[in-house]
């Protein structure tokens, strides 16, 4: 898991090419603007998610990883809340058929980190998250989730 924002100052080191070039595209001034809806970065290997949610309590939002895609959750409006823990071996959760998700009902060691608008997280396939949890109460919240096949991180 990373946790870091578009604010930051750049550091001493470089991204996966792939990462780098969702990065990129966050970093557009048009792409705070873009409305709902799913935006190729490159075809199914990298593409963006625009979506409209409504924080809630932990409680209330499901703990998930996922088996082939890297995940970059970007804030562009609002707070958000997401509950991360290592994916430890032997952590059973719920597969539904077709998807890329796992959903876990426990997860022992939950920790949580708070998003401003320009913040990012990154998720690996050994990382659970739960994203779109409250920080003071229910809102809603305009943001991003870049899919990367993490076959492309090298």
């Amino acid at each position: 898991m990373i946790f870091s924002s578009l604010r930051a100052a750049k550091g001493g080191y470089e991204y996966p090419e792939a990462i780098r070039k969702a990065i990129d595209f966050m970093s557009r001034d048009e792409f705070k603007e873009l409305p709902v809806g799913r935006y190729e970065i490159e075809g199914d290997d990298i593409f963006a998610l625009v979506q409209d949610q409504t924080t809630d309590e932990p409680s209330k939002k499901r703990a998930e990883s996922h088996r082939n895609y890297v995940d970059i959750q970007y804030l562009m409006k609002g707070r958000e809340k997401q509950g991360y823990a290592p994916l430890i071996p032997g952590t059973k959760g719920e597969e539904p058929e077709g998807k890329d998700n796992i959903f876990y009902d426990s997860v022992e060691g939950e920790q949580f980190v708070c998003l401003e608008p320009g913040d990012f997280t990154i998720y690996f396939s050994n990382d659970i998250h739960r994203p779109n949890c409250a920080v003071d109460g229910s809102e809603n919240i305009h943001k991003a989730v870049i899919k990367i096949r993490e076959s492309l991180i090298k």
